[in-house]
């Protein structure tokens, strides 16, 4: 709840009340949606953020600049590394998971594809013909396809950065600078300049191409729960195609170029566009549903649909928009000092990560929990940017196995084992179900640990290992610990006299 001070209201609590209750309650805890959680200049930035961030396993954000890095940012908004390419970074990061390892793949307008570890470390780079303003796809088998200027869409393998065999790299007419789609099925849906959708198969191979647009295409396509492909146009249009045969199924007329990328729910699509508006549009038949123009610049922000419904864009006004998804209402506005083109995401616990022109990334609080479970709900489909057609995956936990131990023992437990093989865990927490009380040392760690109490006979203490990834979905496991009284343990009880 946010507390603002009005000329002429008395405030009926006294100065050493209030004092109290800051000291008790942190201001950070009345934070208000739309109240800025922390801020992140970039180092050496020469003014721009356009790249969209990506969120890790553990919660670390990563976002390019046009200062030429990649930075890694922890969640409480501080420097974890940086990790300087040969040229401005425009595109937008993915985060793969594989066993235990982190690497997130990032292109550069220096004409290079780079795998970087949880480090800061170059694992491997791939050199393309022109500059990646693109931002890479990963499959589920682990290709990663992108863009570049050179007219060409490459596919890399993500085990050491070599090209993919076959037809591979396909080559357009046009630059590519828009970030390529994956189906369910392996099928790859990318624009070009040269005004047309291909869709490829994972050899290579032209699916098919749609030719109804008459202007460049960067955006970046959306899929549809059941597989339609939405994408919008420089001709001011937004197209909804087959994914059969690439025919058009309905096309919606803005008339004004739309280089947004949408975001779509199981009923309406969204989208930004160059004549300052916010669009959402009926899947059924592309009428409109409601627009939203209040920002007086470009939108080229692609939005992102929360938990709870709500709608976030970024304008070239220095603003980030929250609105209601279902009529077009605005719940807040954030004002940066720059335009913000960068596309936000969101992390668990509701904070909304977006760059701006400004050269800085925010964290802005928000009424939702997590990214909303929708059919593509923002820029990349989810919080790690993999840009391919498919659910979450629950996570799995793993508390670990049962242990017997005497009394006044260390005991650790060790939740390193639960996985997720998508959205990844950034949260763990622990709590105790059964048998005397004890404290664990941190109730949200992966390996807590506490001191077993004194018993005057075997005791047993169960807990509940709860694990939530970052597409809110949770898993939960139970661990037991049999206390067992040590040879000098005089037990914890005391009789009452006269018994």
């Amino acid at each position: 709840m946010a507390y603002r001070y009005r000329a002429g209201l008395r405030f009926p609590w006294s100065a050493a009340v209030l004092f109290l209750l800051i000291w008790v309650c942190p201001i950070s805890l009345w934070a208000a949606p739309g109240d800025k959680k922390w801020v992140f200049p970039a180092t050496g930035s020469v003014g721009s953020i356009t790249s969209s961030p990506a969120i890790g396993q553990d919660g670390t954000i990563y976002v390019g600049s046009d200062d030429g890095n990649l930075y890694a940012v922890n969640p409480d908004g501080a420097k974890k590394w940086q990790f300087a390419t040969g040229g401005k970074v425009t595109s937008s990061p993915v985060v793969h998971y594989y066993s235990s390892a982190v690497t997130i793949y990032l292109g550069s307008e220096g004409g290079k594809l780079y795998a970087i570890d949880s480090s800061g470390t170059k694992v491997w780079e791939f050199a393309a013909g022109g500059g990646i303003s693109s931002s890479p796809a990963l499959s589920d088998s682990g290709t990663i396809y992108v863009g570049a200027k050179d007219k060409k869409v490459y596919a890399v393998k993500s085990s050491d950065g070599t090209s993919v065999g076959g037809e591979w790299p396909f080559v357009t007419q046009g630059e590519v600078t828009s970030s390529p789609a994956i189906d369910i099925d392996g099928t790859i849906y990318v624009g070009s300049a040269d005004q047309k959708l291909y869709a490829l198969k994972s050899t290579g191979k032209q699916k098919w191409v749609f030719t109804g647009s008459t202007g460049a295409i960067s955006s970046s396509p959306a899929i549809g729960y059941d597989g339609v492909i939405y994408v919008g146009s420089q001709d001011g249009k937004v197209y909804a195609v087959n994914p059969d045969d690439g025919t058009k199924k309905w096309e919606f007329n803005i008339g004004s170029p739309v280089v947004s990328s949408p975001a779509i729910d199981s009923a309406t699509l969204y989208v930004g566009a160059n004549d300052g508006s916010l669009y959402a549009v009926k899947l059924t038949d592309g009428t409109q549903n409601w627009v939203f123009s209040d920002p007086n610049d470009p939108v080229q922000s692609s939005p992102a649909l929360g938990s709870d419904g709500t709608l976030y864009g970024g304008s070239d006004d220095f603003s980030v928009y929250a609105i209601t998804s279902s009529n077009g209402a605005v719940k807040w506005r954030f004002i940066t000092d720059g335009k913000v083109s960068s596309s936000p995401t969101i992390g668990f616990g509701g904070a909304v990560y977006v760059g701006s022109q400004d050269g800085r990334l925010y964290a802005v609080e928000s009424s939702s929990s997590s990214l909303g479970n929708v059919a593509w709900p923002k820029f990349g489909h989810d919080v790690r940017n993999m840009a391919r057609n498919s659910a979450n995956v629950s996570p799995v936990a793993d508390a670990g196995a049962d242990q017997t131990v005497k009394s006044s023992d260390t005991v650790t437990f060790d939740a390193s084992n639960s996985y997720d093989s998508d959205y990844g865990i950034p949260l763990y927490s622990w709590r105790q179900t059964e048998g005397p009380s004890v404290t664990l040392s941190d109730a949200t760690a992966v390996k807590p640990g506490f001191a077993a109490p004194g018993v005057d006979e075997e005791t047993i203490l169960t807990f509940e290992l709860k694990v939530t990834d970052n597409g809110a979905k949770t898993d939960t496991d139970s661990v037991s610990v049999k206390v067992q009284k040590s040879d000098d343990d005089k037990g914890c009880f005391i009789s009452a006299a006269g018994d």
